[in-house]
């Protein structure tokens, strides 16, 4: 059975640890930010979600959202440049294909 579409009601505090309100922040962030996305870094350091690549993860195969995973580089607080990923929604759903990056 597919689970209900996380409401942004439900998101009543950017302190919350839960999942469902990290990927509700997530989810409410990558629609503000559009085709520019956010990097692990960013999710990491701004929305405090410490494990970004999961919560994509849940979206993606449990919600069914296009998210896609791009290689970028960005620098950490501390001025580290870092590879890591640039998360982008896209419209339509997830293929459910495992795609190569």
């Amino acid at each position: 059975m597919k689970k209900a579409t996380p409401k942004s009601s439900q998101l009543h505090t950017t302190n919350s640890t839960a999942s469902s309100d990290q990927r509700q922040r997530l989810l409410i962030a990558l629609r503000r930010v559009g085709n520019e996305g956010l990097t692990t870094i960013q999710i990491r350091e701004q929305l405090d979600i410490m494990m970004p690549a999961a919560r994509v993860h849940e979206l993606r195969w449990n919600y069914g959202y296009n998210i896609q995973a791009i290689p970028a580089h960005d620098r950490n607080a501390q001025g580290n440049r870092h590879t890591c990923k640039r998360y982008v929604l896209f419209s339509g759903q997830w293929d459910k294909v495992r795609r190569a990056a």
